[in-house]
């Protein structure tokens, strides 16, 4: 599965509407100095600020074998292009990667009929955060700049080789690799369900749901949020 020609724009009001708006081939990736309207999920706002890189790519819904757990299979490819560079990384279910308990980069997924248009936002260069967002960027992490054209092409190397195993083995082979990457695994934490779900994290299913041990046995969640539970 190859991703194919690169659009680079200034400032955008989001690489997501680019490819929404108008007919790109297959494979097309859009990126963005700046998003003035950058989303993440449940229509939650990204901060875009410029430092940080943000792009969206097309992919076709018949070429993924089960896009619920497309989030996290991209978030492994840019959790490994984060290693790569140095930087240790956790894998937050559904669709997040985290260092030092921190957001380094989110993952939106949107489908627009047969097609899908995956979002991908990663903190490179930014210096600071505003202070209700707990997030982290690569500079702060490394203490130097990163060019924000090698980060893309790499992050996207990596992307693809986690979509290649997708697309040739399935969702298991990288499942287990994730598992290995969850973030608090083993803890335990409550999930936002209706009622809330509380127990210990024990990893993912292998349609991509999150599972929880509960005083009522496994429970597959599909979607939704959660944290540590909180002690009292």
């Amino acid at each position: 599965m190859k991703l194919g020609s690169i659009v680079w724009l200034s400032e955008t009001e989001s690489t997501q509407e680019v490819l929404k708006r108008a007919d790109f081939p297959k494979g097309t990736v859009v990126v963005a100095s700046r998003q003035i309207r950058g989303r993440g999920r449940l229509g939650r706002r990204w901060v875009s600020s410029e430092g940080g890189l943000y792009f969206s790519f097309l992919l076709e819904y018949k070429d993924i074998k089960g896009w619920d757990c497309l989030p996290l299979i991209i978030g492994y490819g840019v959790s490994d292009f984060l290693e790569d560079e140095g930087i240790p990384t956790a894998v937050k279910w559904p669709n997040d990667v985290y260092h030092g308990g921190k957001k380094i980069s989110g993952i939106l997924i949107e489908r627009t009929g047969e097609r899908l248009i995956a979002g991908v936002g990663i903190n490179v260069n930014q210096e600071r955060f505003p202070e209700d967002i707990d997030a982290v960027s690569m500079k702060i992490v490394k203490g130097r700049s990163f060019d924000l054209r090698m980060v893309l092409l790499k992050s996207l190397y990596f992307i693809e080789k986690s979509l290649l195993i997708l697309e040739r083995e399935g969702f298991e082979p990288i499942r287990k690799k994730i598992e290995e990457k969850l973030l608090y695994k083993g803890s335990e934490i409550i999930v936002n369900s209706e009622p809330p779900t509380v127990g210990i994290l024990e990893g993912i299913s292998s349609e991509g749901y999150l599972r929880v041990l509960t005083a009522d046995g496994i429970k597959e969640i599909a979607g939704g949020e959660f944290s540590l539970r909180p002690y009292m």
